[in-house]
């Protein structure tokens, strides 16, 4: 949690550097608001999120997430820090863009007891060696097609885009290095999303 929350305010920090107040303001207000679904971030999970760089082509989220209980005693909560990059798009029209590349990094956490931060004694001395339960370094590669709201139609949405990313972790990485039985298709997942740009 610590980790997350270092990496957001160092992200601020950087953001609002030299800025007049107005400017500072402008950058807290969260320009996006986003959903996804899967991605090692649960079921479902819910937004928001700043853009920025000459053409817009970095991105961070904030997420929250929900972890149905499946086979475990109840539901969990997690939450994500997250950050995409778009290196360039195409424009069809006025109305669509495609962007045929989107990457980035993001780490999550799962609220619960049941995940560590370091290893219990339970195991052997160097067991897990630095992973952790509580949290997940994750990559991701993917599409992404926008289409801009007509101005007459829309005074706070400026577009909506739908993207899918292909993800995997730090901890499938690592149980596909240590056994040859597990392949590059066990360890990557699927995922969807939508994304509000405002005005």
């Amino acid at each position: 949690m610590r980790l997350l929350t270092f990496s957001f305010v160092l992200f601020l920090s950087l953001s609002v550097c030299g800025q007049s107040k107005k400017d500072v303001w402008d950058y807290l207000l969260p320009s996006q608001i986003v959903a996804q679904n899967a991605g090692n971030m649960g079921l479902f999970s819910l937004g928001i999120g700043w853009d920025y760089g000459k053409h817009s082509q970095w991105e961070t989220h904030v997420m929250w997430g929900l972890l149905p209980k499946y086979s475990s005693d109840r539901p969990k909560l997690t939450m994500t820090l997250k950050e995409n990059y778009l290196p360039w798009r195409i424009h069809f029209n006025e109305k669509w863009t495609f962007n045929p590349l989107q990457c980035g990094i993001y780490v999550n956490t799962v609220f619960g007891h049941e995940f560590w931060k370091s290893q219990p004694h339970r195991y052997p001395s160097g067991y897990y060696d630095w992973m952790s339960t509580k949290y997940r370094i994750n990559i991701f590669v993917g599409e992404r097609i926008t289409f801009a709201m007509p101005e007459k139609h829309s005074k706070i949405i400026k577009s909506l885009s739908l993207f899918y990313e292909v993800s995997t972790c730090d901890l499938y990485v690592r149980a596909m290095w240590l056994d040859d039985a597990i392949t590059l298709w066990d360890i990557i997942g699927l995922s969807i999303g939508a994304k509000l740009q405002l005005k």
